[in-house]
């Protein structure tokens, strides 16, 4: 009888041994203190793999020459047109801070610039006809462009409240206009010719380019659980019209700067 004693007592106490840790455990758990519900919402947001947003904002910018060319020899004014946008966005997070971001935007971007020029290659209707020439005076230009591009950038989360994005677009175009006119100077269709004393308008909306593409940077601030703050700058590299386009004697390229507000899923 003393043998099974001494057993059943070693039989309790190994027992007691191998659960009172768990308990010990389950104790502390129940008298920690709930997580205050930013915690919670932060740690539910840092986990998910995917994150949707929709956007909506407006363009401000210009569609230009890379540097001043010596024909522009003054800008008389220049003004931004109501150039909104809409779209939405998917990030991937592949890791805690890594991810990569997929958009999709529609959007206008345009301007309109008043500049006196000189010896400036354009080409002008005049009398029902095409000149192309020299041209020294003032030339309005107004530029109203439609597409749907499609970013691709690296995102970086800062912090709970930023994130950084740099990457690529593409865009196609969907409504093209680029017209404007020459007014108050004359015109040379060669250095010899005498000059002929022209206000023409020009319409050169029928030449731009189908596709555009180039860099895009930017930031978000997270104001509140689902409203952010974005900004991106979008640096075309495809030049708007084509190679062989001689109807304006330089290069010009999509710069513009998109701000507005985001609701995150």
């Amino acid at each position: 009888m003393k043998k099974i004693s001494i057993y059943r007592l070693i039989a309790t106490a190994v027992a007691i041994a191998f659960t009172l840790p768990t308990f010990a455990t389950n104790m502390a758990r129940e008298n920690q203190p709930e997580k205050p519900l930013v915690e919670k919402y932060n740690a539910y947001k840092a986990s998910k793999v995917y994150e949707f947003s929709v956007k909506a904002g407006f363009n401000i910018g210009g569609t230009s020459p890379m540097g001043l060319p010596a024909e522009i020899r003054q800008i008389n004014s220049f003004g931004p047109t109501l150039s909104l946008s809409i779209g939405g966005d998917v990030i991937r997070w592949f890791t805690p801070k890594w991810g990569v971001n997929l958009g999709l935007r529609f959007e206008t971007k345009g301007m309109e610039t008043d500049a006196t020029v000189k010896n400036y290659t354009i080409k002008l209707l005049n009398d029902g006809s095409y000149i192309e020439g020299i041209y020294t005076g003032d030339v309005v230009t107004k530029v109203n462009n439609q597409y749907l591009s499609i970013p691709i950038q690296a995102a970086y989360k800062v912090n709970h409240r930023w994130n950084l994005k740099a990457g690529a677009y593409v865009s196609f175009l969907l409504r093209g206009n680029f017209d404007g006119e020459a007014k108050n100077g004359y015109m040379r269709t060669h250095p010899t010719e005498p000059k002929l004393e022209t206000d023409a308008p020009y319409d050169f909306s029928a030449d731009i380019n189908r596709f555009d593409c180039g860099l895009d940077v930017g930031a978000e601030f997270v104001a509140y659980k689902h409203l952010s703050i974005y900004g991106d700058l979008t640096w075309g590299l495809t030049p708007i019209f084509p190679g062989d386009f001689t109807a304006v004697g330089f290069k010009m390229y999509n710069v513009y700067l998109n701000i507005g507000f985001a609701y995150v899923f």
